[in-house]
Formats: structure tokens, sequence, C-alpha cells
């Protein structure tokens, strides 16, 4: 690239200044950045609550001991990184975001269904990101008054959206170094919880639901991977279209496995301190009452600012998504409007819900569209070289969709709210002593029923 090219791409997508470009693709001349870069952006995503939060649930609440936790925390995790950095490379290719790009496979119109669905997760994450950074926060302040979280869930979005605003570079370099200090601290607060950790407590579920407990554990650790397919091409766009499949498909899998295991490995540790109390007030509480607070207090201060990382990914493709359903308005200005309705949800869940039980129901919920809809953009992509058919790659997704509807453990995701539940497929769900297969389903029906329409 030419001095002025690349002071062009800098004016476009630079450090501490509103991005220029909203869903229209990447000239050439403005590309730039290496694959590896990705690798530090997914980290970001990664390095966070949320991720030792989902793998506590295998221990907590599924029954699966320390050693066999962490290994479908690994399993799960690595099987869906591998998906997403495949995805990752439809932007170097088209310079456009994830979901402009499947208009070239759903069609114009049948991509406003997947742009709807992924603003659904954008808004939906960002809410819980702000809930857990609030949650966090009032652990410093040693109250748990809604009122008080509540406060602090506005100023943690108000913060989000206007890093998100910015955009694209200004996202990456602060996902990069925030993800280095979030993981210092991590590691820190782990050693000085080492000695109160029971390293080889064994599964709790026996028999044939053992199984079971660790299909559905899997499946949990690569539900919250997949919730981030429709997001994969919004952050390496920018790429050069001479960056390696191999490279792209690579680093944003080392970037989400890495901190995912050793924040995995924490999480299914915490709850061996003290059982009753991770179960009942969840891991922040275990580290609040057994940490050292010189140790405690910074590590609550940095979940904090790491829900707020992710947050940046999540507003600024809620934004991308909206412009992309033809609301009419600038990029930025439809990231404010999508970050004012994740906060409005968060208040909600911190004032009125059990968050807790609501954050295991919306990361089941969602991979009943997405790995379906990844399967058909991969193949498509890959395979049959993007040319278009619509009508094949709509019945494909919605035949994976369907079909995993009928392998969704209901119990497990509305147990709390329907007294003695029974489901239409409880017979099935009882079969498979509890496991939940229904993201691997909707990825081989959607492959097998695509592939054959494209073929005849």
């Amino acid at each position: 690239m030419s001095d002025s090219g690349v002071e062009i791409a800098e004016r476009a997508d630079a450090f501490g200044q509103v991005e220029s470009h909203g869903i229209d693709a990447i000239p050439d001349s403005e590309r730039h950045g290496a694959p590896r870069e990705l690798a530090f952006l997914w980290a970001g995503a990664f390095v966070n609550y949320a991720s030792l939060f989902t793998a506590s649930l295998l221990t907590t609440y599924y029954g699966l001991g320390v050693w066999d936790g962490l290994a479908a925390t690994a399993l799960g995790t690595i099987a869906a990184a591998v998906i997403l950095g495949l995805l990752s490379n439809t932007g170097p290719r088209s310079g456009l975001p994830q979901i402009v790009f499947t208009r070239g496979i759903f069609g114009r119109r049948g991509s406003y269904v997947g742009a709807a669905l992924t603003l659904f997760l954008a808004v939906g994450w960002f809410a819980v990101d702000c809930v857990i950074a609030a949650q966090a926060g009032a652990q410093i302040f040693g109250t748990t008054n809604p009122l008080v979280t509540f406060a602090l869930v506005i100023v943690i979005a108000a913060i989000s959206v206007g890093v998100a605003v910015y955009g694209h570079q200004t996202i990456k370099v602060l996902e990069t170094y925030g993800a280095l200090i979030f993981a210092g601290l991590s590691a820190a607060v782990f050693i000085a919880l080492a000695p109160q950790l029971h390293w080889f407590e064994g599964p709790t579920v026996r028999g044939a639901d053992y199984p079971g407990a660790f299909v559905l554990g899997f499946m949990t650790c690569f539900a919250l991977v997949a919730s981030w397919y429709p997001f994969a091409s919004d952050y390496s766009r920018y790429l050069p279209r001479s960056s390696s499949v191999r490279s792209v498909t690579a680093w944003p899998v080392i970037g989400v496995a890495l901190p995912m295991i050793m924040l995995g490995a924490f999480g299914v540790l915490l709850p061996t301190i003290d059982a009753q109390l991770a179960s009942t007030q969840g891991p922040l509480a275990v580290i609040s009452a057994h940490a050292p607070a010189w140790v405690a207090i910074p590590f609550f201060l940095f979940v904090v600012v790491g829900e707020i990382w992710a947050n940046y990914l999540d507003v600024y493709t809620a934004g991308l998504v909206a412009l992309a359903m033809g609301i009419r308005v600038r990029r930025w200005q439809s990231a404010l409007g999508c970050g004012i309705l994740g906060a409005a949800l968060a208040g909600y869940a911190v004032l009125v819900s059990d968050f807790h039980i609501a954050y295991e129901d919306f990361l089941i919920l969602t991979y009943l569209w997405a790995p379906a809809w990844a399967a058909v953009v991969l193949l498509s992509f890959f395979v049959f070289d993007g040319k278009a058919r619509p009508a094949a790659a709509l019945a494909a997704w919605l035949a994976g969709t369907a079909a995993s509807l009928l392998f969704v453990n209901y119990a497990n995701l509305f147990g709390n709210v329907v007294s003695q539940p029974s489901f239409f497929n409880h017979g099935l769900i009882r079969g498979l002593h509890g496991a939940d297969v229904s993201g691997l389903v909707s990825i081989g029906v959607a492959a097998v029923v695509y592939a054959a329409l494209r073929r005849t």
C-alpha cells in the first residue's frame, strides 16, 4: 500500500476517531492489519467473567467434576471456535460485515431474518454483560441492593456505548490491552485461592446420566462461542484480501480457546470451595467471601472493565445489523440506539428477574438458529464459491433449526418457570439422559439439506 493509501486507511479507521465506514465494503486501499490481531480481539471478548461463570455451570448445576468439567469446556469451546475462525474468512474476501455478506447467500430479504436474530443476540449480550459488570461493582461496595446495581448498569452502559460509537480500530486497541491486563489479574486471584481449591473433586452425577451431563456441558460452552458467529467478519473485514485462510481461521481459535480454557479451569474449581454459596449467589460471591480483599477488589474492578470490553463488540455489531436492516441512520447513531435498548433490558434483569437462571436460559437459546445458519454460510463460501441459491439456503437453515427443536432440553431451559414441566420431547430427552444435542443436529441437518438441494 502506498503512503497515501496508508493515510487514507488511518483516517477511515483510526484509534480515538469515529469510524467512517458503515456496512459498505472496505476498499482494498484501506485494508490493514494482520490475522494475528484477531487473536487479541477475540481474547478480549472472552477474557471476562462470562467465560468463568459459564464454565462454573458445569460443576455447580450439571454435576460434573473438575477435570471432566474442564474437558467438556475445552472440547465445546474449540469445536465452536473453529467454525468462528472459518466464518472470519468472509471478511478479507468481501470486506463486508457478516450479515451483509449473507445477502449473497440468503438473498436480501432472507438476510433480514438473520439480521433480526443477530440484533437480538447483540442487544441481549449487551444487557447480560452490563448486569454482570454491575453485580461485580456492587460486590466492591459490599451490597446486593438492586437499586445500586441498577445505577451501576446505567454508568456501565454509557461507557460501553461511548467507546463502541468510535468503531473498529478503537475497539481493537482496547480489546488487545484489556485482555492482557485482565488475564494477569485473574491469574493473581487464582493463585490466591489455589490452596482452597479441591483439584480432584469428582462428578456428583452417576451412571447413564453422566454422558448426558457431559454433553450438556459441552453444548453450553459451544453455545457461548456460537453466539458470536454472526459477528465474525465484522472484525476481520479490514484485513487485506491476500490474508491466509489458515491464519484467519487459526488466530480466532487461539484467541477464544486459550482464555476460555484458563478461565474455565477457574470456573469449574471455584464451586469446590463453597458449593452452596456458588449455587445460590454465584462465583463472584465465592471470591468475595474467600479471597483476600487486596486481590478480590481489583478483580471485581476488572470484571467490570472486562464486561465493558465485551460490550464494545455487542454494540458495534448491533449498529451494523441495524443498518443492514434498512434503518437509515449513521452507524454510530444505530449503535447508540441499540445500546440504550440493551441498557433497558439490563435494568429489567436487575430489578425484576433472577439473573443467574435467565443467563443460563439465554445462553442455551443462542444456538437454536446460529449453528444451522453458520453451516449454510460456510458451505456456500468454501464449497459452492458463494453462488447464490437463496431458496436452497433458507430451506436448509429452516430445516436445520426445525430439526434441532426436537432435541432441546426444554426442562433445563424452563424448569425454573414451569412447575413439574413435561414437554413434547420429554421421552427423547429422557432417553438421552438430559443431553441437549440440538446444536449438533442443526449443523448436520442444515449441511445435508443444503448440499443436496444445491446438487439437485
